[in-house]
């Protein structure tokens, strides 16, 4: 898999930066485990009334469940940042990305094994092991998010980065695509429950598999100056309390910035927003006379419309007539997306 393909445009006089196909397997490994990630992290709240009964549990305890994403981002994001500038931290995080889940979803699965869902105990025992197995979940959830631009720097040319950005982006927003479509479906019932946590476990050991048999460190030479840039300093050692303080005066000049912290509110009020309200449509629209499969269906719809305009997007902030528009477009999307939310 060494056929490089000459980048001209980033052509110098000192060096000549090329891709290599092995970027493509790269971008697919880490798109299925994004897309594994958003479906684990979803497993409860599609099927929230038939899991309700399975376990005997109440509503508060689905949204808990769901709710462990964000309780946890915030806490792991910072030694995902540390790790991931370490040397080769790329393949560290993504192996820690492949594994985590192979646990998490197995230690879901153990009540099931050591126990009988008719079983008295069946809810104080399992209980405990969904928690551990959600939170396992969540603390990837910065992994999922944190490597998608660096990862489109280290393998892509800048002609590709935005396409390869978006992509890895959109493993996310499939998997809760799929999750609406197929976990409705799979629990018609509530005894069926653990059909959807063997393949869930299933999925997360065929990633892994997957993973651990081929994923490169980094391409054998350079796609661009960013990328040379990026790993010429990771190979620069430093110390824990070093970083430390690098990562907090990062954040001290960010905070500083004001378009910068415009653009992480505006971001974060609208994806935090999304990411929210996508997770909660069965439990909203079951007590107003919907079915789960109904609900799948309004969750379907509205994460495929976000692909679609994903890629739209991307594919014209990849053209040269817009390369320099960045802030045109981000400006008609808040238009629009204000529009649809008042007609909705």
């Amino acid at each position: 898999m060494q056929s490089p393909q000459t980048n001209n445009n980033l052509g110098n006089d000192s060096q000549n930066f090329r891709v290599y196909p092995q970027r493509l397997w790269v971008l697919f490994i880490f798109a299925f485990l994004t897309l594994n990630q958003t479906m684990f992290w979803l497993t409860f709240s599609p099927i929230a009334g038939s899991a309700q009964k399975f376990y005997n549990i109440s509503e508060a305890t689905i949204d808990l469940l769901l709710n462990w994403g964000p309780i946890i981002f915030l806490p792991t994001l910072p030694f995902v940042y540390l790790l991931l500038n370490t040397h080769h931290g790329l393949r560290k995080c993504v192996l820690i990305f492949a594994i985590v889940p192979v646990i998490a979803t197995s230690l879901r699965l153990l009540p099931l094994i050591i126990t009988s869902p008719t079983s008295p105990n069946f809810h104080d025992i399992s209980l405990p092991f969904l928690h551990i197995g959600q939170i396992l979940i969540a603390a990837t959830g910065p992994i999922a998010m944190a490597l998608v631009s660096q990862l489109s720097c280290i393998w892509f040319a800048p002609d590709e980065r935005t396409r390869a950005t978006t992509f890895a982006i959109l493993g996310a927003s499939s998997g809760g695509a799929v999750a609406f479509i197929i976990e409705p479906r799979l629990v018609s019932e509530a005894w069926r429950v653990p059909h959807l946590l063997y393949m869930h476990t299933g999925q997360a050991v065929l990633a892994c598999i997957l993973t651990l048999a081929y994923f490169p460190a980094e391409p054998p030479s350079p796609p661009s100056v960013a990328a040379d840039l990026l790993n010429a300093n990771r190979l620069i050692k430093t110390q824990l309390i070093e970083r430390l303080k690098k990562l907090a005066l990062d954040i001290f000049y960010c905070c500083q910035n004001i378009s910068c912290v415009l653009m992480i509110i505006s971001g974060a009020a609208m994806g935090g927003t999304f990411a929210a309200w996508s997770g909660l449509f069965a439990t909203i629209l079951t007590p107003l006379g919907h079915t789960e499969i109904e609900a799948g269906w309004f969750g379907f719809g509205q994460t495929v419309a976000s692909i679609i305009g994903s890629w739209i997007m991307g594919y014209i902030a990849d053209l040269p007539r817009f390369q320099r528009s960045f802030k045109l477009l981000i400006l008609t999307s808040l238009t629009f997306c204000f529009i649809f939310c008042l007609f909705f």
